[in-house]
């Protein structure tokens, strides 16, 4: 059985005036994103936020800051991460 069968959770503290670039950039910095060709895509109350692509660098909604996502939401401070493999 691969390691991306089964779900993943990771509790991260991250600043609460932080963008989803400056998220990205300290994932990318601590290693958690692998360098597969991949798009992750980052999900708050059932609902895409933005999406990555691992190999070209493409962020879409850079400038959105978590807490703003979070004070918006009654869903609270969680937030999940998706990958695809792109092929």
């Amino acid at each position: 059985m691969g390691d991306d069968v089964l779900p993943h959770k990771v509790e991260l503290e991250a600043p609460e005036d932080i963008t989803v670039e400056e998220f990205y950039d300290f994932l990318q910095k601590d290693r958690y994103l692998p360098r597969l060709d991949t798009e992750w895509l980052l999900r708050h109350g059932g609902q895409t936020i933005t999406s990555y692509h691992t190999e070209t660098k493409e962020l879409t909604n850079p400038n959105i800051y978590l807490k703003d996502l979070i004070h918006q939401s009654s869903r609270g401070n969680e937030f999940v991460w998706i990958y695809r493999r792109s092929y």
